[in-house]
This record gives C-alpha cells, structure tokens and sequence, in this order.
C-alpha cells in the first residue's frame, strides 16, 4: 500500500509539473497594445502613422476607429501598421481584435498640431480582395480619385490600402472649402476575376462618360437634358451588359466632415452596399453654403 502511494503521489507530481509547463506554454490573454501615435501632442501632416502590437500571432484582422470612422486593417505577425488621416485638434483612435471568443481593446487620444482642413471625406469598408475606389466631385466640377489625386482648389486624395488590397480606407481632403455641392462616389470592384479584365478600356470610357453625363445634367435644360438623359440611358445599358447584377457584396460607408472639433462642425454619413463588379454609384452630395462658411470663419478670428 505504501509504494502505491507512493506512485500516486510521484504521479500527482508528474502531472501538475505538466500541466504548469503547458500552462507556461499557453499565450496569455488576448492584448492589443498602441505603440504610435503617443499621446499628447502630435507635429504631422494630415497623415498620421499608426502602429500597434497584438499578443496572439494568429490574428489577421484588427478594426480601427478614427475619429468616429470604423474601417478594417490586416494585422502582420501581430503587428498593425497603418496610415490614418488625422485632423487639426483633438483626434481620437481605437483599435480592437477578438480570437476564439476573446475581444481586447486600447485606445489613443492626441492633439494634432497641423495644416488647416475644412472638409474631409473617409470611405471605409472591411473586404477581402475588392477594390474601391473615391470620387469626390467639388462644385467646380473637378473630380479628385485615383488617377487625380490633386484638384485646383486643393483638394487630395489619401489612399490608406494600396499596401493591402481590401483592407482600410481612402480619404479625400480639402483645406480651404468653397460654397457648392460636393458629390461622393465609389466606384466599386469585386475579387478579380478573369472575365473583369475584359473590355478595359471600353468600360474606363463608358464610366468617365457617364460621370461627365451626371455633371452635365445638373444644370441642363431641355432639350439638351432629354438628349443626355437618353444617351444616359445607353450608356447604363451597356455598363449593365458588361457586370450583370450579382448578390450584396461588400457594405460601404462614407462619412463626410465639415469644420472639425470646431463649433461649427457637421456630420453626414452615407451607406450603401455595392452589388456589381464596376459599379460607379453616387452615395450622397453634401451641401455647403456661403453663411456656412462665413459663420466658421468668424468663430475662428
């Protein structure tokens, strides 16, 4: 009896020398963990590098809200690093992660000391593989997207994802806003695909005229307006025939801020959920009035 006690003590010992080392080997509690930007005050551009480490390798995906504006960002070897648009003033960031259950958080307040920005526009979507792009058309009738970043007036694009497809944001900025209507738009691409790649060109002209074609209506008048409308019309038809309708893909949302961490700032937000591959789609127009402008710039003399 004593040498049976013996091996179940030897036994017990055993075992709860394994489960500690197990337990040693087990990652720790979920953590995600803000690196940059520090708090306090931040000198930078418009553009602020976000960095952050993630205790648990095997996540992928980590969700970010700035100021607000929640959009997904890849996670590397459990690390994130991402460009943000930031505006002058106060800036809030949050980051969160979840695996097997487990959801961990941090956040990072700072105050950014940097160029002036009346406007600005965040398109934001959490995809894997798409491709989306921002229109911003300004009252003048220029559109700032990818292939014209820079507008007269001053406007830029900020495109966050090129380093990871599907992932993060695209912003567009203004310093000095102007009375009009500002018009957003997405256009919108699913996961390649080898029949996307046909008829490039014609669709890249089809979709150029028919954003040419909304700017002309908005001041046409009959006839003219009838003959653009008609040749609308076509121009629909044949974008139609190239993506036929599919399924709700990839959910987007734009949120579009005027005058920010001021008094005078305003909020507008648009969502939509783009169901073809090529789809070029007005999501909102935001309308920004001479007393607007006039009120904001009192308040900051």
């Amino acid at each position: 009896m004593a040498h049976t006690r013996t091996g179940i003590r030897a036994l017990a010992v055993v075992c709860l020398a394994a489960l500690a080392a197990r337990a040693q080997e087990a990652p720790a509690g979920l953590t995600v963990r803000f690196e940059t930007p520090p708090g306090g005050v931040v000198d930078s551009d418009l553009v602020v590098r976000l960095e952050a480490t993630v205790s648990d390798p095997r996540v992928r995906a980590a969700l970010l809200t700035v100021n607000g504006v929640s959009y997904e960002v890849p996670v590397e070897a459990g690390r994130i690093a991402q460009s943000v648009v930031a505006v002058p003033g106060n800036n809030r960031v949050l980051v969160s992660v979840a695996r097997d259950g487990s959801v961990a958080r941090d956040a990072s307040t700072f105050f950014l000391r940097g160029p002036r920005v009346d406007l600005m526009v965040v398109l934001g979507w959490a995809s894997r593989g798409e491709i989306i792009d921002l229109w911003t058309r300004e009252p003048s009738g220029e559109t700032c997207k990818w292939d014209h970043r820079e507008t007269r007036s001053g406007g830029r694009l900020l495109d966050f994802s090129q380093d990871a497809i599907g992932f993060g944001s695209q912003a567009y900025v203004l310093p000095s806003v102007t009375a009009g209507r500002y018009r957003v738009k997405l256009h919108y691409w699913a996961a390649s695909a080898p029949e996307d790649n046909e008829g490039d060109a014609l669709w890249g002209t089809a979709i150029e005229r028919l954003d040419a074609l909304d700017a002309s209506l908005v001041d046409a008048v009959d006839p003219m307006r009838a003959s653009l409308l008609r040749e609308r019309a076509d121009v629909t038809r044949r974008l139609d025939r190239w993506a036929r309708p599919q399924a709700p893909q990839t959910p987007v949302h734009a949120e579009v801020v005027l005058f920010a961490n001021t008094a005078h700032e305003r909020r507008w937000r648009f969502d939509r959920t783009p169901q073809r591959t090529g789809q070029l789609e007005t999501l909102g127009e935001v309308e920004v009035t001479a007393e607007m402008i006039r009120a904001a710039r009192e308040a900051a003399r």
